[in-house]
């Protein structure tokens, strides 16, 4: 799977500095990815194999266009001695109808269980892929995520789509890119989580039977209410009886 580097300044800090074959000339701008303190990095960049790999768990099986969102993490597993720097997870999102659009998805990610979300920019992509990178423009001392040597870092990421997302088959996948002149490789890429973008769930009417069966139900309640009405009327009845009979009193 490719993609055009140009998906702006934060998704080319996604690129991992690894080494790659001497690129032609490019045809067209080139996105600087030398933002001081933030370069990428990952063990040792003469390594044959790429340093990450990368997993999505925890994902639900169907979201519902509107509703909050969902959480589910990006895990990271640095394979080298040495630790991996200023990591930035791209994620991939494609609709089996291609109508997927950035306006319909809302996505952001944690630096830590619990905390604070941090909302991502998503982007449209030449394949019609929905992608956006875990970063976070409006705070410069996030710099990226940490992996320590032999170690594992799950990023909490959160996903909900918008009330007009269109009901859909998707896919997510996590990966960090390699450079490659002006185009981009993605490497260390996750296995496919696939799930349901289900439609608006629909107002619902009681059937017939079901309004013939409360009424059965209520029937056995009414009775013993009749009954005590009937009781209240007859002493009523009674006492006015009574009061009518009760001789009144001559004057002396």
């Amino acid at each position: 799977m490719r993609v055009r580097t140009a998906l702006t300044a934060s998704a080319a800090l996604a690129v991992l500095a690894v080494p790659s074959p001497a690129p032609a000339a490019p045809a067209g701008p080139r996105v600087d990815v030398s933002v001081a303190g933030r370069e990428p990095s990952c063990g040792d960049r003469a390594a044959a194999v790429f340093p990450l790999r990368t997993r999505i768990t925890g994902g639900p099986a169907a979201y519902e266009p509107g509703a909050a969102p969902r959480t589910w993490y990006v895990e990271l597993t640095n394979t080298t001695r040495q630790p991996c720097r200023n990591i930035h997870p791209v994620i991939v999102l494609t609709d089996a109808s291609g109508r997927l659009v950035p306006a319909g998805v809302r996505m952001g990610f944690s630096t830590a269980a619990g905390g604070d979300p941090r909302p991502v920019r998503v982007e449209h992509t030449d394949r019609r892929e929905v992608v956006g990178v875990l970063d976070d423009d409006t705070d410069r001392a996030f710099a990226g995520f940490t992996v320590p040597p032999s170690g594992t870092v799950r990023v909490p990421v959160h996903l909900a789509f918008a009330a007009g997302a269109h009901p859909d088959e998707m896919t997510a996948a996590a990966a960090v890119v390699q450079r490659r002149g002006d185009d981009g490789d993605w490497v260390g890429t996750s296995a496919p989580y696939r799930f349901t973008l289900t439609g608006p769930r629909p107002s619902r009417t009681a059937s017939p039977e079901e309004l013939a069966g409360t009424g059965r139900r209520a029937a056995p309640l009414l009775l013993p209410l009749a009954a005590a009405a009937a009781t209240c009327l007859a002493l009523g009845a009674g006492a006015v009886v009574l009061a009518r009979r009760r001789p009144r009193s001559r004057p002396r």
